[in-house]
């Protein structure tokens, strides 16, 4: 008797462990972008509405000077910076700014979120996102804002958030 439960049994548990391993797989990445990293940068100007930044590579390596805008570092609480104060700037895979923070603050982490591109602002200052929570609107960082303009309407897009809710970085997503 327990045999025959077992053979029957076996094709439904078979078919759960096939069906549940993508949503695993699904959820692991979804926990963070792994190509992003934080390292260490210094600021070595401000002009104009600009922080100038040097930056230090992940093994010691300078990588090529970036810029953010005051109003993105004061966004992410740096209202008193000064030049030769060190900041964590957040890189993507192809070395782009993608956010900055005070060192002497915990870094609260950012949002990841998968959903279909419902609408993107032709001046790239606002994104709506179908996501399982339903309809969502985000305010859209300058430096992400080149991005929307390959991904069309009703794309599968994954999107990453910042500590204040907004857009920071956006790519097509793939099952």
């Amino acid at each position: 008797m327990r045999e025959r439960y077992f053979i029957n049994c076996a094709p439904a548990c078979l078919a759960f462990v096939l069906v549940a391993t993508p949503a695993v797989a699904h959820d692991a990445d979804l926990s963070g972008p792994y190509s992003h990293k934080n390292v260490t940068a210094t600021i070595t100007k401000i002009d104009s509405g600009l922080m100038y930044l040097e930056i230090q590579g992940a093994s010691g390596e300078k990588v090529s000077p970036r810029s953010v805008s005051v109003k993105k570092a004061e966004r992410m609480g740096l209202h008193q910076s000064k030049v030769g104060d060190e900041v964590i700037v957040t890189l993507d895979e192809s070395n782009v700014l993608l956010d900055i923070h005070d060192p002497s603050r915990p870094i609260h982490g950012h949002r990841i979120l998968v959903g279909n591109l419902a609408y993107a602002d032709p001046f790239w200052e606002v994104v709506e996102l179908f996501t399982s929570d339903g309809l969502e609107s985000f305010s859209v960082d300058a430096l992400a804002g080149s991005k929307l303009g390959a991904l069309e309407e009703g794309a599968l897009v994954r999107a990453e958030l910042d500590e204040t809710n907004t857009l920071i970085d956006i790519h097509p997503y793939h099952r």
